[in-house]
């Protein structure tokens, strides 16, 4: 299948989960799915108000939970329909646009979130877009599904080094890496990757 077929596929299936929901498609994502998730990844965050990018934002519940704490926090996603549903949810600051080339000047954000969307992605233009908005010291937050998750035929799996290769490529350094074991009503370390649903990494655009 060609990069243009894959695209148009994927789109159809975001087009198709932001008009019937999560529930009805037998996919759902853990942004969507645990409060306690929505909980920790804003716990990691401090308490001093960010400007924040959620790069493949979906239907917004974490994003509606960053923005309850007080958080500046813009959505961003490829489906119209997704942004349909994230408005529900009382989110205004969403755009429509490609991962690959984001449509913002130079040094705009605190944080950039990657949460559950790096499979669809391709992370060398991501990371390189990402670490263009960013401000200085600025923060690229990272999830994606572990080995033992379900996850959609065509969201590919990075592995822990994997990623980290990447983003110290493009210019991060790496601050924290987990794997993490996601519970609806909480979030714990696990110590590998076979035991987790989630690995996260947090880094810092080298200045």
């Amino acid at each position: 299948m060609s990069k243009k077929q894959k695209t148009a596929a994927r789109s159809r299936f975001y087009t198709d989960v932001g008009t019937r929901g999560w529930r009805q498609t037998g996919y759902d994502t853990f942004g969507f799915y645990s409060p306690g998730f929505r909980l920790w990844i804003g716990s990691q965050l401090p308490a001093k108000k960010k400007a924040i990018l959620s790069v493949g934002c979906g239907s917004g519940e974490l994003e509606k939970h960053l923005s309850e704490l007080r958080h500046r926090v813009v959505g961003l996603d490829l489906s119209h329909q997704m942004l349909k549903r994230a408005s529900r949810h009382g989110l205004d600051l969403l755009v429509q646009a490609d991962a690959c080339s984001l449509p913002f000047g130079a040094t705009q954000f605190d944080v950039l979130m990657l949460m559950e969307s790096i499979g669809y992605l391709e992370p060398e233009k991501v990371f390189a877009e990402a670490r263009r908005v960013l401000r200085k010291r600025g923060r690229l937050m990272i999830t994606t599904y572990a080995t033992p998750i379900d996850a959609h035929a065509r969201y590919r799996k990075w592995g822990m080094n994997e990623i980290i290769i990447r983003l110290a490529d493009a210019g991060f350094r790496i601050d924290e890496q987990r794997y993490l074991e996601v519970k609806r009503s909480r979030v714990r370390e696990v110590v590998s990757e076979d035991r987790s649903g989630l690995i996260y990494v947090s880094s810092t655009a080298i200045p």
